[in-house]
């Protein structure tokens, strides 16, 4: 069993390394303490579970292997299974990593080096304010290295995806191997950080009473990353099985255009052989067989014939000329880019007003020693007209006004007074007057 011990004494602010013979003292005195242990025996897990009073179950599920991510609250102690990203063997695996947390304790279990655990270890040591709250914290942004390990390889697997996309167009026969592989592998963090993911999240909502602002505070960071990890997850998944399809539509491509070939130089080589096979027969008297200038005739006539039928499937777009796909290919690409550079169009919003009021300040009648304003109605439709025709509209608008008027009827103009009081108030109040 390999053990390690960083203490943080009452009153400082690092945590430096510690020998082990003081863990009994460095305890006792209400240090803060990090035993970080390497091994996998069971005798050893349970001395160890002895001696710091951790429950039994829990060190059942420390001997147990390939426990998946799991979290249990005790009496005193929070009990926390992790899974961290290693390498076996140019591999991509996970790895078990079990935490006993207590406000002034972290003990950290694992038979491996992980990488993430080991820049943390470091970590504490030169920077203390990641160990300023206690044990939780330090937990808290253990919790968050591990997933930040896997989005490393997250962006990884993403460039290995856009690299698999460009062979799938060539056909590339290594493009089954490296899918198959990416495929294996992505299950393999799929499949741990799920739970992973669903521990953080409760621990998030419902923390222990032994966790601490900070340590929730970290543990929601540490949810994000593992969502955000779980969701890419699906998305590289989806490319893959994309990238298999474009790989199997750009075989059935090259497959084709190679039973094209076929099929074109078999129809092309056929008549010729007719033409030579007719002239290879045993027989007097073939046309222009006894000429010398029969075989270079039947020759021009046999490479017309294939000439004639090359440039027959060429018309037909059985073939095409060389280099023709990829001006297609770049054709296409160029067109998304045009788009892209394209000027802004102009645009009408969707909201107008339907109508507007115009205050026209005109002095109106005097009805009573009393000063009148109009309110004149201008719609929408009267904004868009010529000027010669708004000149027009508004003398008809005067001259209905002054009718209104004269009759006492009301219009769409309506005389206001000084006091707010509307043409036919004033009317009413005059003829009571009088």
């Amino acid at each position: 069993m390999t053990q390690r011990l960083l203490v943080r004494l009452p009153g400082e602010e690092t945590l430096s390394p510690c020998l082990l013979e003081d863990l009994d003292t460095r305890q006792a005195d209400g240090s803060l303490l990090w035993l970080d242990v390497r091994t996998r025996e069971a005798e050893e897990l349970e001395e160890l579970g002895l001696r710091f009073g951790f429950d039994p179950a829990a060190i059942e599920d420390v001997i147990d292997v390939e426990q998946l991510p799991k979290q249990e609250s005790y009496a005193d102690h929070l009990f926390v299974v992790f899974h961290a990203l290693i390498t076996v063997d140019d591999r991509i695996d996970t790895h078990e990593v079990d935490c006993f947390v207590r406000p002034d304790l972290l003990v950290t279990v694992h038979s491996k080096p992980v990488v993430g655990l080991e820049w943390l270890w470091d970590s504490v040591q030169n920077h203390p304010h990641l160990s300023e709250h206690g044990a939780p914290e330090i937990f808290g942004q253990l919790s968050e290295v591990i997933g930040r390990r896997y989005l490393e390889v997250l962006d990884e697997l993403e460039r290995r995806v856009d690299d698999l996309a460009d062979l799938a167009l060539e056909a590339d026969q290594q493009v089954l191997a490296e899918i198959q592989l990416l495929r294996r592998e992505e299950a393999t963090i799929r499949r741990v950080l799920r739970p992973q993911r669903m521990v953080i999240a409760v621990l998030r909502a419902s923390p222990p009473p032994y966790l601490n602002a900070q340590s929730v505070a970290s543990l929601g960071d540490a949810y994000d990353v593992h969502n955000l990890v779980v969701e890419s997850l699906a998305t590289s998944r989806q490319l893959l099985t994309d990238t298999l399809d474009t790989y199997r539509g750009a075989s059935a491509e090259r497959q084709a255009s190679a039973t094209t070939l076929l099929t074109v130089y078999a129809a092309i080589v056929l008549p010729l052989s007719l033409i030579t096979s007719w002239y290879g027969m045993n027989m007097n008297n073939l046309p222009a067989s006894d000429r010398t200038w029969g075989w270079p005739v039947v020759t021009a006539v046999m490479a017309l014939v294939a000439i004639g039928s090359w440039l027959l499937f060429i018309r037909a777009g059985i073939v095409g000329r060389p280099g023709l796909r990829l001006r297609s290919q770049r054709l296409l690409a160029r067109s998304l880019t045009a788009a892209a550079k394209a000027p802004v169009q102009p645009f009408t919003m969707l909201w107008q007003p339907m109508s507007r009021v115009v205050l026209d300040r005109t002095p109106g009648t005097l009805r009573n020693g009393r000063s009148t304003e109009r309110l004149t109605v201008d719609s929408k439709a009267a904004d868009s007209k010529a000027a010669d025709s708004k000149a027009a509209d508004s003398k008809a608008a005067d001259s209905k006004a002054a009718g209104a008027e004269a009759s006492g009827t009301e219009g769409e103009t309506v005389a206001v007074g000084d006091d707010g009081e509307t043409e036919e108030e004033l009317g009413r109040s005059g003829s009571g007057n009088g």
